[in-house]
């Protein structure tokens, strides 16, 4: 243990330092010496920022899930190898979004919906 504590006080010689547990010799001409006070530093006013530019908020989707039959589900397997054909690598949900972004309203829509009602078990059908 002698060790360390030399090492401390070799330490604290070298930056001109009595050690803590040394009591200083006590002189009566010695008087305590003051310490400066310390000012609070005045506080800087930060500057105002000027008007933000408004950030594009980004697209976030929400998680959707569809019931699709096994004919539907081989229709979007089919366009996926299709687009897997032209290079694009596209997951179930982008090849719905863009079926959805091609359909058009008209007889076609309409056509098309009867007769996904028809293998619905959950409607009536007339």
């Amino acid at each position: 243990m002698s060790k360390p504590k030399s090492n401390v006080s070799d330490l604290l010689a070298a930056i001109k330092r009595q050690p803590t547990n040394a009591t200083p010799e006590k002189t009566e001409d010695a008087q305590p010496v003051k310490q400066p006070e310390l000012k609070k530093p005045e506080r800087l006013e930060a500057p105002k920022k000027v008007a933000a530019e408004k950030k594009v908020k980004s697209r976030m989707g929400k998680p959707v899930q569809f019931w699709m039959y096994d004919e539907e589900l081989k229709l979007v397997r089919e366009l996926s190898a299709w687009l897997a054909g032209q290079g694009v690598r596209p997951s179930d949900s982008l090849i719905i979004r863009s079926a959805l972004r091609l359909a058009k309203t008209g007889s076609g829509l309409l056509e098309a919906c009867s007769q996904a009602a028809k293998l619905d078990g959950r409607l009536k059908h007339d």
